[in-house]
């Protein structure tokens, strides 16, 4: 099945999530072109952890092709076990197939280009990816969307924003969860759905 067409149900699904009109999916509210990411991290700070996971796709609006980029890091430290747990990406993939970051951040940036982003938690991932530049002396400065904050407002009164959970009421597949690649899937989603609904791309 086309992308599409897989956004389209996908955003219909979430759409009636919480609403009892009839969903009008409107592509034109969001860019023309931009690109959703998501990293995976060896813990929560930007400070003390380390990216391991970089997923990105580039969205074509009026099209269904869509580019994707998908790279392992290989960090200083060794990946947490717990982290391990949660992802599925074990210190053995990251030796044999992971990238010094500086490399996989220039091609993650040289993907994106000067793009709009999206990220399901931007705080996070921007955190990270912001650290990460500055201790290579390399600025970034795309606009930026958050879909977690953009589907608290678009759908108030959830007991749940966790990207799974949203996923899950909308029928998404769980498929790829906790790897950058198939949370950027999910996201994607999420994010065209908030945006018709509240008219507006942030």
């Amino acid at each position: 099945m086309e992308w599409l067409v897989i956004i389209v149900l996908a955003v219909v699904a979430i759409y009636i999530l919480r609403s009892r009109r009839k969903p009008q999916v409107n592509p034109s509210h969001r860019p023309k072109q931009f690109v959703v990411f998501d990293l995976e991290t060896t813990g929560l700070d930007p400070k003390k952890h380390e990216i391991i996971e970089f997923g990105a796709i580039r969205v074509n609006r009026d099209s269904v092709n869509h580019d994707t980029f998908q790279s392992l890091v290989k960090p200083s430290r060794k990946v947490p076990k717990r982290i391990t747990e949660i992802t599925g990406i074990s210190q053995a993939m990251l030796d044999a197939d992971g990238q010094p970051i500086e490399a996989a951040l220039k091609e993650f940036l040289n993907f994106v280009g000067d793009l709009h982003l999206v990220s399901f938690n931007a705080d996070f991932d921007i955190a990270f990816l912001q650290n990460a530049a500055a201790k290579h002396s390399i600025a970034i400065q795309n606009s930026v969307s958050c879909a977690l904050k953009m589907s608290r407002r678009a759908w108030p009164g959830r007991k749940s924003y966790r990207l799974v959970d949203l996923a899950k009421d909308g029928n998404l597949s769980s498929e790829g969860t906790h790897r950058a690649l198939g949370d950027c899937q999910r996201a994607l989603i999420v994010y065209t759905a908030a945006a018709s609904r509240l008219g507006t791309v942030r």
